[in-house]
């Protein structure tokens, strides 16, 4: 039985997720395709082998960002060799543990709605490391070639947090930054100040089409609505 599901978007964008999970317990991953190379964005809670559904869908090198160091989000990252993220996650990438990957009380078994195997044991799951490679940071660019894509820094959720934008097409991946449902700012790590800011930029963007980490993706207008809800609490 297959673990994830792939829907496609437009502008050669694919979403990869794990259904079997409660969309707060596992994440939305993002597979952009290039012309040279395939981004991917996160890589899910690490209870299935994730690099063959990605190369299924890209035959280009895959550059895998990290947005942030939650279990949710870098569970698969050892799979890819080009492992990319902000330096203020690298520690948890490289040491991740059950309290730094925030799984700690909030991944259980009855997280599942099914296992991802017969020999699936929830008694040994763990994060293996995956240090970066590279580091990115605030304007960084990344070229996959026909397509360039920019990083924003937006912590609020966690300190190393990042966003990431094209503006030719106007799409924006917001990872834990803002979606539609229960956000989380008051976390170890979280600044809710931080979280206030970066909302308020991602607006900045005039985004057409918002991929976020969890629940579904949003129209410009949506952007708008939801960051709003989202700052009201924040500064309630």
């Amino acid at each position: 039985m297959d673990w994830f599901e792939i829907t496609q978007f437009p502008d050669q964008v694919f979403r990869i997720r794990e259904p079997a999970l409660a969309p707060l317990h596992g994440s939305n991953l993002w597979l952009v395709r290039g012309e040279r190379a395939s981004l991917l964005i996160d890589t899910g809670v690490g209870v299935a082998p994730l690099r063959p559904v990605v190369e299924a869908l890209s035959a280009s090198p895959v550059i895998c960002l990290l947005t942030h160091g939650h279990y949710d989000h870098i569970g698969g990252a050892h799979e890819f060799a080009d492992r990319r993220a902000h330096r203020f996650e690298a520690a948890v990438l490289a040491h991740p543990d059950s309290s730094s990957t925030q799984w700690e009380g909030w991944l259980t078994r009855d997280s599942f709605s099914r296992l991802p195997a017969e020999t699936f044991d929830f008694g040994s799951y763990s994060i293996k490391p995956a240090p970066p490679t590279s580091l990115v940071e605030e304007g960084d660019r990344i070229d996959l070639g026909g397509r360039r894509v920019g990083i924003m820094h937006t912590p609020g959720h966690s300190p190393g947090l990042i966003s990431v934008f094209e503006p030719e097409t106007g799409i924006l991946f917001t990872s834990d930054a803002l979606y539609d449902g229960r956000m989380f700012f008051d976390i170890e790590g979280a600044d809710r100040v931080h979280a206030a800011r970066s909302i308020e930029r991602l607006f900045a963007t005039n985004a057409k089409t918002v991929h976020p980490g969890h629940f579904e993706s949003l129209s410009g207008a949506e952007l708008q609505r939801v960051g709003g809800q989202a700052l009201e609490r924040l500064e309630g």
